[in-house]
């Protein structure tokens, strides 16, 4: 029979305890050999598993997604944290021409040559700003990998975010007004990821790229499409999807409620809404359905009706009836025939009795972002006159994309999603204030206290 004691063993004058194993009453079970080896990658070490050695890649890191590397070399401030996973190589070249030019994004910030590259295509494109010394310099390839590395992974993480990072970053190294957008979109992540509660303005490199690549962008938009080529149709595509988000990111969580919309107006307001309505538009221009766009696979996402969609959505009653029946009351949803053509708040009903029932996961944030865009103009109108039971819809509709949880929706579905409840019981609680079912859900969504106790930020 076997037995485990605790034999003391001195080392200078402090006396450790040493866990040994005893067979029998006189011998002791030998620990199997083992010798430590120094071939391993960084980010096993880093991790304090054993390596497999695999080259160039070991299994370890490929499971993790990081990049794998056994360079001894590298600096103290890199050696101390896990080297972030990064594509090997990516084509910088149109995709019909026929050399490549491949570049590691591990040392973009190194590589003159996609900086000389950029410059270039600044030159021709905003000479003005070239002539002015606006080029884009070595930190600008370090926030540029940072969006490869980071910030595209917090925006949208489904069955083809590889391309979405390759085209993304091949894109913004070809058009400059899309490499602002990136830089833009890279350092708004990092001000609000860093303090999520605590609200930080925005740099002047910040609001230097966001003026730059939007004001490029728009007058792209206004280009004949028989005068674009195929690269700038993409690169916009990725640009609006990149201004969506920064313009749900735009919003003070600090003031107080009645400083934002609807308590208060400005040429702003719902500017995010706007935008992703025209992303549609957007689409229809660039035409990425075409055989020569490399954001063809990228467009399906955005199919949301016919036999190449990618989800089944309920039809328009079976989501008119997600809705409670407070709700289908107030708005007069709740008889048969009723129909967009009769009632002004059947398409807006149907959004959100759709996306009401959907899982919370990164899959269906694409769905609820596309499918607000399908809101008619008249709805919108109707919220920026502050109709009380689009804006009782609206605040539904912020209560469920809060949820998901990305840094660049939460704060704007928790402070206008807020704003929208209190706007409603000071100036309409004879309307909503009598019946919680109406305002039950806004308010524990739309909730700070809430998103904390959720995990959501």
């Amino acid at each position: 029979m076997s037995s485990t004691g605790l034999a003391p063993v001195k080392s200078g004058s402090i006396v450790k305890a040493k866990r040994v194993s005893v067979v029998g009453d006189t011998g002791f079970r030998k620990r199997k050999a083992h010798t430590k080896s120094r071939r391993g990658c960084i980010n096993c070490k880093l991790r304090h598993i054993k390596c497999d050695e695999l080259k160039p890649i070991c299994n370890n890191c490929t499971t993790f997604r990081v990049s794998c590397t056994y360079d001894r070399a590298l600096k103290s401030s890199e050696a101390l944290a896990l080297q972030p996973w990064s594509e090997q190589v990516f084509p910088l070249a149109e995709p019909k021409e026929t050399y490549l030019i491949n570049v590691s994004l591990a040392s973009l910030s190194l590589n003159r040559q996609v900086l000389t590259m950029l410059n270039d295509h600044l030159r021709q494109s905003d000479p003005q700003a070239a002539k002015n010394g606006f080029l884009f310099k070595g930190q600008d390839l370090k926030i540029l990998n940072q969006f490869h590395e980071r910030t595209i992974l917090s925006l949208k993480m489904n069955q083809k975010l590889d391309l979405y990072r390759r085209e993304s970053v091949r894109l913004a190294i070809q058009e400059p007004f899309l490499f602002h957008l990136v830089l833009t979109i890279t350092l708004m992540h990092e001000r609000i990821a860093s303090s999520p509660l605590i609200p930080t303005p925005p740099s002047v490199q910040e609001l230097y790229h966001y003026a730059i690549g939007s004001s490029q962008l728009n007058k792209l938009l206004y280009s004949p499409p028989s005068k674009l080529t195929r690269v700038q149709k993409d690169a916009m595509f990725i640009g609006t999807i990149l201004l969506s988000c920064t313009s749900f990111a735009q919003i003070d969580p600090s003031l107080p409620l009645t400083s934002h919309w609807p308590f208060v107006s400005s040429p702003h307001d719902l500017d995010w809404l706007k935008i992703c309505t025209g992303k549609r538009e957007v689409q229809k221009l660039a035409d990425t359905h075409a055989a020569d766009s490399s954001l063809r696979d990228i467009s399906t996402e955005f199919l949301l009706f016919g036999p190449n969609a990618r989800v089944n959505l309920l039809s328009e009653q079976e989501a008119i009836a997600q809705l409670p029946e407070s709700l289908r009351r107030l708005l007069r949803l709740d008889h048969e025939g009723v129909s967009a053509k009769t009632n002004a708040y059947y398409d807006a009903g149907v959004v959100v009795g759709r996306i009401l029932p959907l899982e919370v996961s990164e899959d269906n944030l694409l769905v609820c972002l596309v499918l607000v865009s399908f809101l008619p103009v008249r709805f919108r109108e109707m919220l920026e006159e502050k109709d009380p039971k689009a804006l009782l819809l609206f605040a539904w509709y912020h209560a469920k994309i809060g949820q998901f949880g990305r840094w660049w929706i939460w704060r704007r579905a928790m402070v206008e999603g807020r704003a929208i409840v209190a706007y409603l019981e000071r100036y309409y609680g004879g309307l909503v204030g009598g019946d919680e079912e109406l305002l039950g859900y806004p308010k524990k969504w739309c909730g700070m206290d809430v998103m904390v106790n959720e995990g959501v930020i």
